[in-house]
């Protein structure tokens, strides 16, 4: 679980790394891709990442674990 964590922070930190890069261009298309484009896939990870957050807190809330 640990191993898994770690590799999360460092894609995380990476995407974050790629996307505030000045040199960065969000709008050309990946080499290795199918068409997707940086700014394509930043938006899909945070969309993920919400979507995940909020399961997470619906089960806080059934769980009677939320703190309003």
């Amino acid at each position: 679980m640990e191993k898994e964590r770690r590799g999360n922070h460092h894609d995380r930190e990476t995407m974050i790394k790629l996307v505030a890069d000045p040199d960065t261009n969000l709008y050309v298309k990946i080499p290795h891709g199918t068409g997707q484009n940086v700014l394509r896939e930043a938006l899909l990870v945070a969309d993920h990442n919400s979507y995940h957050l909020g399961q997470l807190v619906l089960l806080q809330r059934l769980l009677g674990a939320w703190k309003h």
